[in-house]
């Protein structure tokens, strides 16, 4: 697989929506877009499809888009390129990959992405080639580390899950530069990191479920994307005698082992 060519289902879209009314915009993008969609989760509806991903950062159906925007800074081409690129550096898996404009909603980056074990999404305004490349890194990095670790996202540990982003940091720092670093990874000093880490996420180190993740990963009760800055540092503080890459294929348990995490 590679990507796929949603431009043309986009296109597909907006032709539709010139003969619906307003109101029926919702059904036409579950239609259109979800529906095509339904192997990547199982068993879910088109409408339980449009939700998620609306929820990772796809346009809304009564929004605009500008497609030949996104054709003309080559979106679909730098992706491709990119992943086969990265399918050869990490050995990675065969994978579709989707390309949709971010909603307008989204107003603290112009970018996301959703990696799944066998799909990934991105979520695509005005960006430049290299936070393009870097932003897929990152997903696609996760798809590999899923496709090691072998386990459902249900499976997935609170450890693997923060590991799974330190990683996937570290290997665009590694290939594109620190400029494409997520720029919150410097907003706590190590100290404090180590403080949280004692407190609250060893003793729930084991816990399974990307859902029961979220308050460690985003903050909340916890402060602001701390799970995702502490990956990037036990990753950071592990890699010293590794690459990104030799660490892609090693277990949770030993990466945090070469940490200055103490479990």
């Amino acid at each position: 697989m590679s990507v796929i060519s949603t431009d043309d289902w986009l296109y597909e879209l907006k032709t539709s929506q010139k003969l619906k009314d307003r109101r029926d915009f919702e059904e036409l993008q579950r239609t259109i877009l979800c529906s095509r969609l339904l192997e990547h989760f199982n068993g879910g509806t088109p409408h339980e499809i449009q939700f998620e991903l609306q929820q990772q950062g796809l346009f809304r159906a009564h929004e605009k888009i500008n497609i030949k925007k996104l054709q003309d800074q080559k979106t679909w081409d730098i992706v491709q390129e990119e992943y086969y690129y990265l399918k050869k550096q990490w050995n990675g898996p065969n994978i579709p990959i989707y390309i949709f404009p971010i909603t307008q909603e989204q107003t603290i980056t112009n970018k996301n992405g959703v990696a799944y074990p066998d799909a990934l999404f991105l979520f695509i305004g005005e960006l430049e080639r290299e936070e393009l490349k870097a932003l897929f890194a990152h997903e696609y990095n996760h798809v590999c580390r899923l496709h090691y670790l072998n386990k459902s996202l249900q499976e997935v540990t609170l450890l693997d899950s923060i590991i799974l982003e330190g990683l996937a940091e570290c290997a665009v720092e590694e290939i594109y530069g620190s400029k494409w670093l997520a720029p919150w990874l410097g907003d706590y000093t190590l100290q404090k990191m180590l403080a949280i880490w004692k407190d609250d996420f060893v003793p729930n180190i084991h816990v399974q479920g990307l859902h029961n993740h979220v308050e460690f990963l985003y903050g909340g009760k916890l402060p602001p994307l701390i799970g995702y800055c502490i990956g990037y540092e036990i990753v950071k503080t592990s890699i010293q005698k590794h690459t990104a890459q030799e660490l892609l294929n090693e277990s949770s348990k030993n990466i945090l082992t070469g940490s200055v995490f103490p479990l």
